[in-house]
């Protein structure tokens, strides 16, 4: 069997786990359950809090980290911080053995990953472009979407290990193609936002009964997740407590402009799209969940 179809056995390897945020904590979480044994790396003690109580290893950065793991998976906010924690001094590559693997479950865009796989390849280290579909309630339960890419035999050789965090795994195709699912599912379940938004503000402003648009487009061909799970329950409520923060739907959707641009693809209604969240971010609503989205024409729902 090739070296890159050779799955180490599960109970051998060393997993590391790097930025352990609203998602990663609890992807981080579920593999130390079920594997038994977990490096983690964050700046932020506090994350790290539950992970090293369930008796979790603390390294001290991603380099410190790497020389201990034969796999490495990271989390991180941005691809930036992406391309730093993974490539930078005192990074991943310079403590990753050869042949070791790391599965980036960020969502960076197609150039930043495909920069890390290429960067990787050259010193003999596996790369997998992982992003998750579904949300921190998802990831505390091990029931996450995963959009795999990459070589085949690689991802096929860490199924068990994906399989801890994700009720579901998907193959996409080459380095890449997992960005392009999640950006494109990001496209419409962000974009959705901007449209419920507008909605609500033209029945608020006609005098509608807006119970009654709470309680009517649910069951119309209207409904989407986001009206459904984030708007009617927690925004148009008044409660913006973070599910996926607005600064990273904000993100996600440069990126989806950068990606349609860099394909050639039409980005007419994304582009509008960006102008809500680029002013739901600038009015100082980054901290808070994407139903957020909704302050920008219905600032009264923010009770202070």
């Amino acid at each position: 069997m090739s070296e890159a179809r050779r799955a180490i056995h599960p109970s051998n390897t060393r997993i590391g786990f790097i930025g352990l945020g609203l998602m990663g904590g609890g992807m981080a979480m579920n593999i130390l359950k079920k594997h038994g044994q977990l490096a983690v790396c964050d700046p932020n003690e506090q994350a790290m809090a539950p992970l090293l109580a369930a008796g979790a290893t603390r390294m001290a950065s991603p380099c410190a980290l790497a020389e201990v793991s034969d796999i490495v998976l990271t989390s991180l906010p941005t691809p930036a911080i992406s391309l730093q924690v993974v490539l930078g001094t005192g990074g991943l590559i310079e403590g990753l053995a050869p042949h070791a693997t790391v599965i980036s479950m960020s969502t960076d865009g197609i150039d930043t990953v495909r920069e890390i796989a290429t960067r990787l390849s050259a010193r003999n280290i596996r790369f997998i472009d992982c992003p998750v579909g579904k949300g921190p309630t998802a990831a505390a339960a091990g029931e996450l979407q995963l959009f795999a890419a990459g070589d085949r035999n690689t991802c096929d050789s860490v199924h068990w290990l994906l399989s801890m965090i994700g009720g579901k795994i998907d193959y996409c195709g080459p380095i890449g193609a997992g960005q392009a699912i999640k950006l494109a599912n990001n496209l419409l379940s962000c974009g959705y936002g901007a449209l419920i938004s507008e909605a609500y503000a033209m029945a608020k402003q006609a005098g509608a009964d807006l119970d009654i648009f709470c309680e009517a487009l649910p069951q119309t061909a209207a409904n989407s997740w986001p009206l459904q799970n984030i708007f009617i329950p927690k925004a148009f409520q008044g409660d913006f407590s973070p599910y996926f923060r607005l600064s990273a739907a904000l993100k996600d959707y440069q990126l989806v402009i950068a990606m349609a641009d860099a394909l050639g693809t039409p980005s007419r209604t994304a582009r509008t799209v960006l102008e809500y969240y680029e002013a739901a971010a600038q009015a100082g609503h980054g901290e808070r969940d994407f139903g957020a989205l909704a302050l920008v024409n219905n600032p009264e729902l923010l009770d202070e």
